[in-house]
This record gives structure tokens, C-alpha cells and sequence, in this order.
């Protein structure tokens, strides 16, 4: 019996089994055992077999179900790198005062350089909570956050783009609260047929005009925005900020209410902002309202906007902020033509009418046209050309290329004049 009791410590217990059954059978054979003592070790044998077994099934299903877990936690939780990056080469009249042209390398020629970092939790099936930080980015000089967009150097928050958290649901909608977009600035990409918005695109306009701005116009602090889910194509969005000064509710406090709709080919958009930019009432006005329709490869757009900020009546128009005055009316409009999948042109017209004291002094008007290659998802290559119209004695600055300052030694130089401007870049895109 010490031998059979050898065999099944040390050998595997399957082994071990037939072993110790080899065994009894040859003690059985041989007559020391009796067929009755014989049968009941067979029995006891293969009862402890079988616990061992369950037992060992029970542990394989208690791993199993301890990597479900971990499966299923990594699954609700998810981590997400993204950014985009445009570079080339531009070559443009009137760019600054103290040289008539102006060439070279091309920050972000198509969209603000930019990347990020979105972290989200599915806390059930139907709700997930995300966090968004995401800050410009400049190629030419490697700084990150505010200004770096523009100038090539940091002037402090490095989430300048977005710093947010949101609780995302299917059937309530998202809920944002933080520094982030406002629908305006969603509204003013998908409603523009160039889709080029740093060079001759909506943006150096609506900037100009005044409805676009990192200072609680297109971005706001200590924003709180509710977008509803869809509902018979129907989406609205509405926001506000909380005050910027303890005890003073009022002071920067803005208001953001609009709508999108969507049905088939055709898409249309309302939106109304009222914001305070430079002092404790609210002082400019933004509505703003677009419309696009798409046949077969063909998409073409228009939008106005009404801006009145009657802050200042010695202000006038500006590129760099809308807090001073910015009584205007602009018209836009646009088509994009995809010869196919990968081969796109466009072509953009836009209008600023002056509606200051100067009497359209200081009316624009540009148009813009390119060409679009994507031969892979992620990479665009392009080519665009504009032109602007100034009449001759306007004193408003204005750029076709938004907010660029030339790469030389003296950065604060804005790319910005009040003569006629026209100019061509030549870039690429890529997007992550």
C-alpha cells in the first residue's frame, strides 16, 4: 500500500490513477487483496479523481471569470491620442506693413496645429464620462499651448484648446463642463465649403468681424453647454459661463443657444451668442445662420451673420479681439465639388459690410479657391489661392492668413494690413 500511496504523490494525477489501478489489479491477481477491499479502493480512487477534477475546474473557471473582469474594465475605460498638424509654404502680398510680400514656411496653413488627450469611463451601458485636455501646438518652434498657435511662443495655459469633462449619453445627451468650444465654432467649420480655416477660409473673417474668438466666442472658460441627442433631425445646443469675478455674476457671463438640422442633403444651423468681452455687461451679439445642400458630388453653402458690439464708439474692426467694436454684417458662401473620393476643389466667397460710423470704410471682400488630394485617410495635400479687396483708405487691419506673425526675430509683427491681399500655400495635413 506505501507504493501505491508512492505512485499517486508523485506522479501526475491522471498517471497516478491508471498506475494505482495497474497496481490493485496485480495485488488482486495475486491474492492479497479481496475482490470486495479491491472494489472499494477502485471506488475511493476514483471519487478522490473526481473532486480533484471539479476542484481543478472550479479554479479554471474562477481565472476565467477574473480575466472577463479585467476584460471588461480595460473595455470601459479608454485612453485616446489624437492631433492634427498642417505645414507648407506660402507666398502672399501686403502681409505686414514693413514689407509689401512676405514668404517662407507655413505654420498650420489649413488648421490650428493641435494635440490631445481624451480619457473615458462607460460608467453603464447607456453613460460615459470623458475628459478632454487639448492644447495648439506650433511646428516651427516646438511651443505648446496658448499663443503657439499664432506666434510660435507659450503666453501661459497650456490646455489652451480644451480642458473639460463631459458625460456623454445616447439618450439624454452630453453634458460639458470647462473650457471648451461653444457650437458657434462647430458651426463656422461645417458650414464652410473651403474647409480651410486658417488661409483664406471663414475663420480670418469671422475673426475680423467678430465672431470668432478664444476669449468667450467660439471657446469659452468655465463654460457649462448642454447638447441634446438627436430628435426627428433635429439637435439643440445651448451654454453659458459662470462669472468671471467672485461676487459678480454678471461679469463675463455669456449666454450660447442655437440648433442644428440635418435631413437626407440638406443641413441647417442657427445660432444666437450674447457674451461679454470687455467689461461687466454683456457687449457683443452674434447670430449666426447657415445652410448647405448636397447633389450627387456636388455640396454648396451660404450663411450671414449679424454681429453688433457696441463697446467702444472710437473702436474699430480687428483681428486680434472682438472687444472693441464690431458692427458688421457678413455673407458667406461656398461649393465643393469631389471629382472623386480623394480629389476635391473649392471655392469660397465672403463679405464683411462695415456698419460702424465709418460707412463701410472698412468693408472685405475675399474669395478663395483650392485643390484637395487625400490619397490616404488620414493625409490631405493641397494647394489654395486668395484674394482680398480693401477699399483705399480703410483703417481696420485684416489677414488672409489668420493670425500668422512672420518667422523672424520680431514674432509680434502681425500678418496684417489694410491694403489688398493675395496669396497661394502649398501644404499637407496630417491627421491622428
Amino acid at each position: 500500500m506505501l507504493l501505491a500511496t508512492a505512485l499517486c504523490v508523485t506522479l501526475p494525477p491522471a498517471q497516478a490513477g491508471e498506475d494505482v489501478k495497474a497496481l490493485l489489479e496485480i495485488l488482486l491477481e495475486k491474492g492479497i487483496l479481496t475482490q470486495a477491499e479491491y472494489d472499494a479502493k477502485i471506488k475511493k480512487a476514483r471519487e478522490a479523481e473526481e473532486i480533484r477534477a471539479f476542484n481543478e475546474a472550479q479554479d479554471v473557471r474562477r481565472a476565467n471569470r477574473e480575466i472577463d473582469k479585467r476584460a471588461e474594465e480595460e473595455r470601459k475605460f479608454k485612453t485616446q491620442i489624437y492631433g492634427q498638424v498642417s505645414a507648407g509654404y506660402y507666398n502672399a502680398s501686403n502681409m505686414k506693413s514693413s514689407t509689401l510680400d512676405a514668404s517662407g514656411m507655413a505654420d498650420q496653413p489649413k488648421s490650428n496645429n493641435r494635440v490631445g488627450l481624451r480619457l473615458s469611463r462607460e460608467l453603464d451601458a447607456d453613460l460615459t464620462a470623458m475628459l478632454t485636455l487639448e492644447s495648439n501646438v506650433s511646428l516651427r518652434t516646438g511651443a505648446i499651448g496658448r499663443d503657439a498657435a499664432s506666434s510660435g511662443t507659450n503666453n501661459g495655459a497650456i490646455f489652451d484648446r480644451e480642458a473639460s469633462v463631459r458625460l456623454v449619453s445616447k439618450d439624454y445627451g452630453t453634458l460639458q463642463i470647462g473650457r471648451g468650444p461653444t457650437l458657434q465654432n462647430d458651426l463656422a467649420s461645417a458650414f464652410d465649403a473651403r474647409q480651410n480655416w486658417n488661409f483664406g477660409g471663414l475663420k480670418p473673417i469671422a475673426r475680423y468681424a467678430g465672431f470668432h474668438s478664444a476669449s468667450g466666442i467660439n471657446r469659452a472658460d468655465k463654460l457649462i453647454r448642454y447638447t441634446s441627442p438627436v430628435l426627428r433631425g433635429f439637435t439643440l445646443d445651448g451654454g453659458l459661463t459662470t462669472g468671471g469675478v467672485p461676487g459678480d455674476s454678471s461679469r463675463d457671463a455669456n449666454v450660447y443657444a442655437g440648433a442644428r438640422y440635418k435631413e437626407g442633403d440638406f443641413e441647417a444651423a442657427y445660432h444666437h451668442i450674447s457674451a461679454s468681452l470687455s467689461s461687466s455687461s454683456r457687449n457683443n451679439v452674434v447670430d449666426f445662420i447657415a445652410a448647405k445642400y448636397t447633389i450627387d458630388k456636388l455640396t454648396i453653402n451660404g450663411g450671414y451673420v449679424f454681429t453688433r458690439n457696441p463697446s467702444s464708439s472710437t473702436a474699430t474692426l480687428s483681428t486680434t479681439t472682438p472687444g472693441g467694436r464690431a458692427d458688421v454684417d457678413t455673407v458667406f458662401a461656398g461649393a465643393l465639388y469631389r471629382f472623386t473620393p480623394k480629389l476635391s476643389a473649392n471655392a469660397g466667397w465672403y463679405q464683411v459690410k462695415d456698419k460702424t460710423s465709418t460707412a463701410g470704410l472698412n468693408d472685405v471682400r475675399m474669395f478663395a479657391t483650392g485643390l484637395t488630394w487625400s490619397p490616404y485617410k488620414d493625409w490631405d495635400l493641397f494647394i489654395d489661392y486668395v484674394t482680398a479687396d480693401r477699399k483705399d483708405n480703410a483703417t481696420a487691419v485684416f489677414s488672409i492668413y489668420d493670425a500668422w506673425r512672420p518667422d523672424t526675430a520680431n514674432p509680434s509683427t502681425l500678418a496684417a494690413g489694410t491694403r489688398d491681399q493675395s496669396g497661394v500655400a502649398v501644404g499637407a495635413q496630417f491627421k491622428f
